[in-house]
């Protein structure tokens, strides 16, 4: 396992923001190790972004599991009037998950080709047009 570092991703924006996320530790659960980092610029624990990593050893296959799931919140939005301001809750996530199932036989060559698939396939338009545009392919 390496070690956790900050890991820094520009945002979706029409000007794109670098935003850091932070490591927040790593620890066993289940048999998996797993390791989190966060974005806490938006200031209120409800509404910082995350990315978590999880690892599972390979299993009786030969299959060992690397999972990533980032998940950016949206706050409830308080309704303005009167006194009391509520403290802001998570009203729902946007969260997306890359998983890699790699055999304990692949080769480091395949391990890039398999990394770099992932990379192109979520910086090409197709998938920019069916995430963003909500138009999955028929």
């Amino acid at each position: 396992m390496s070690a956790q570092a900050n890991i820094v991703l520009a945002d979706g924006q029409a000007t794109p923001v670098n935003r850091t996320f932070a490591p927040k530790g790593a620890r066993s659960i289940q048999n998996k190790d797993v390791s989190v980092w966060r974005d806490q610029s938006p200031g209120i624990a409800a509404g910082y972004r995350s990315i978590t990593e999880q690892h599972a050893p390979a299993n009786s296959n030969g299959m060992e599991k690397f999972r990533f799931v980032i998940d950016i919140p949206t706050l409830e939005q308080a309704a303005s009037g009167g006194s009391f301001v509520p403290p802001p809750t998570k009203a729902y996530a946007t969260v997306g998950v890359i998983e890699v199932w790699a055999h304990v036989r692949a080769s480091e060559s395949e391990l890039k080709d398999i990394a770099a698939f992932i990379k192109n396939l979520a910086s090409s338009s197709y998938f920019t047009n069916a995430v963003i545009n909500r138009e999955p392919s028929w």
